[in-house]
């Protein structure tokens, strides 16, 4: 055998194989299928595979859709949140004959959903709260029953939680547009109001009521706004502060030197006028807001002073305005007299606070002689370098209360010392001796002697006593009253405020003082009464008699000699 004769065993089938390397998938002939017998088609097993693939496997479809609707219905959605959600509500339709006519078009394709609300009952979206409407329609009026209302006003509180869970299931599986929770859930429970409290507009902003429900513990809670009442008072007496007064002893809490009242006076303007409208409005407590205020001591004449009035929580709103006034006007049996009654608002109280109304005073003063030493007090020159509360920006020129815009970080410095001076000859010799030896005794002396020796040995000791000034004359007195005309004053805070409100300078204008007229009273004093018409803000008292150099110039500087008021009186309040 030769060497090309001579082959390998396995030569013929590498041969074949490589026949086949070089083949097409599609030039075989052979099957995988041939041996698979065929079974016939099970029509209820395929409509429950594809109800399977529907649920888990399809991407869950949105409302209006007839699959998003039957999805909802699955989910166990009740009636009003498939009519609020669902997209097919029409003019005019309740939620729940929506709801009613969405349900009935998924039953009609598939009258499995009939049971979808009884195997899952929990709405997932209201959590059954549109169950309780009707309930929910009972308590509120219930709860307005005893008030007038003309004005209702709904709201709902939700827990933060449920909202936010409502919000995300309505984005994804609700129409578009669809209706928030709390929204209609308040518009139901209007709805069935509605025909029940006749003359009861529901609204939106300015209520006479809001009724806000809270949905955790299905209860409602009333926020009765309060009725304003303007008018004027005229104070006739004095003696009466214009608002409660708490006692200093107890603070308000109620003590035997109040008679557990808990007031430091028992009556007060604001209680004099406010308690009769409390009896008329049936209210829980009610508020003063004066325009400004005068001190205890003065009265307050003329038009009267304008207030409002606010009754917190009023059972009764509407009112006779003559009627209101004769009763208020007996019960204060001439103290107080109120006039110009009528209805008012909040925002008039914001006026009322805020208008810088000039004022017309009458007052009345004696005279007694002034020395030098308290001339020095009275024309001490005054700090105008903290007078930050007159800098205000022109952005801020109304605001007037208080002079918000003061810098209280910069305290003004006191009144000028007046060195000490020794008691006069005259006031020493109308001393007992008792009192002379002490004061020989006070001051280091020698207390022996009669009483001659010791007036002389206090007076060679001790300073001087300043030289006081003549009284003026009557002529004087008008001629530098009159001058008040015009006159720019600046005005620190005086001393008998000064434990409640900043020590300040303020300017303030005297425009009008009409000529005065003098008499002696019965003790040889001469008497001065004058009226002037002054800025808004401006210290009466203050400007008579100075208050040791807080107020400059003052009458008692120019006339040098000292002013003792004897009584004041707020002529008019120059608001309209």
């Amino acid at each position: 055998m030769t060497e090309n004769e001579a082959k390998r065993p396995d030569d013929d089938d590498e041969e074949d194989w490589m026949k086949y390397a070089t083949a097409s998938f599609g030039e075989t002939d052979y099957s995988l299928w041939d041996d698979v017998e065929p079974v016939e088609e099970d029509e209820e097993h395929a409509a429950e595979v594809a109800m399977q693939l529907g649920t888990h496997v399809e991407e869950i479809p949105r409302a209006p859709s007839a699959a998003g609707h039957k999805y909802l219905v699955r989910q166990g959605t009740c009636d009003a949140c498939l009519g609020r959600v669902g997209g097919k509500r029409m003019y005019g339709q309740t939620l729940e004959e929506a709801g009613l006519g969405v349900r009935s078009s998924v039953e009609d394709q598939d009258p499995h959903m009939a049971k979808a609300r009884d195997e899952s009952p929990l709405c997932p979206f209201c959590e059954n709260l549109f169950e309780e409407v009707d309930l929910l329609a009972d308590l509120i009026h219930e709860a307005i029953e005893p008030y007038d209302v003309s004005r209702l006003q709904l709201g709902a509180r939700f827990p933060k939680d449920q909202m936010e869970s409502e919000e995300d299931l309505r984005k994804r599986l609700g129409a578009g547009g669809s209706n928030p929770l709390k929204s209609s859930l308040v518009e139901e429970i209007g709805a069935r109001l509605k025909d029940r409290l006749e003359g009861v507009a529901l609204v939106n902003d300015k209520p006479d009521i809001l009724a806000l429900i809270d949905v955790l513990t299905l209860t409602v809670e009333l926020d009765i706004r309060a009725v304003y009442v303007y008018g004027r008072y005229r104070k006739l007496e004095r003696g009466i502060p214009q608002t409660r007064w708490p006692c200093r002893a107890c603070k308000g809490r109620g003590c035997e030197r109040c008679d557990e009242t808990g007031l430091q006076y028992k009556r007060s303007v604001q209680d004099l006028v406010g308690n009769p409208m409390l009896e008329a409005f049936e209210g829980a407590e009610h508020a003063f807001h004066g325009m400004g205020r005068e001190d205890i001591d003065v009265r307050c004449l003329g038009r009267g002073r304008p207030f409002v009035l606010e009754i917190k929580e009023p059972k009764r709103r509407a009112f006779n305005a003559e009627k209101l006034t004769d009763i208020i006007n007996e019960a204060a049996q001439g103290s107080v007299e109120v006039l110009g009654i009528r209805a008012s608002s909040r925002s008039e109280v914001v006026r009322i606070k805020d208008t810088p109304a000039e004022k017309s005073y009458t007052i009345r003063f004696t005279i007694e002689p002034m020395n030098e030493a308290e001339y020095a007090v009275l024309t001490a020159p005054v700090d105008m370098t903290k007078e930050d509360v007159q800098e205000r920006s022109k952005k801020r020129r109304r605001q007037r209360r208080g002079d918000k815009g003061a810098d209280r970080t910069k305290p003004l410095e006191a009144p000028i010392e007046v060195p000490e001076a020794g008691p006069s000859e005259a006031e020493l010799k109308a001393m007992k001796k008792p009192e002379l030896v002490a004061l020989a005794e006070n001051h280091g002396l020698a207390k022996t002697g009669k009483k001659d020796e010791l007036v002389a040995r206090i007076l060679a000791a001790l300073p001087p006593a300043p030289a006081s000034f003549d009284l003026p004359d009557d002529e004087t007195i008008l001629k530098v009253i009159e001058g008040l005309n015009g006159l720019k004053l600046a005005q620190r805070t005086p001393k008998r405020v000064a434990h409640r409100r900043s020590d300040l300078i303020r300017k303030r204008t005297v425009f009008e003082a009409h000529t005065p007229f003098i008499e002696v009273n019965e003790n040889g004093e001469r008497e001065i009464e004058f009226t002037l018409r002054c800025e808004s803000g401006t210290y009466v008292k203050e400007t008579v008699h100075g208050d040791s150099g807080r107020t400059q110039p003052c009458v008692a500087a120019l006339i040098k000699a000292k002013c003792n008021v004897v009584w004041l009186d707020v002529g008019d309040i120059h608001a309209d």
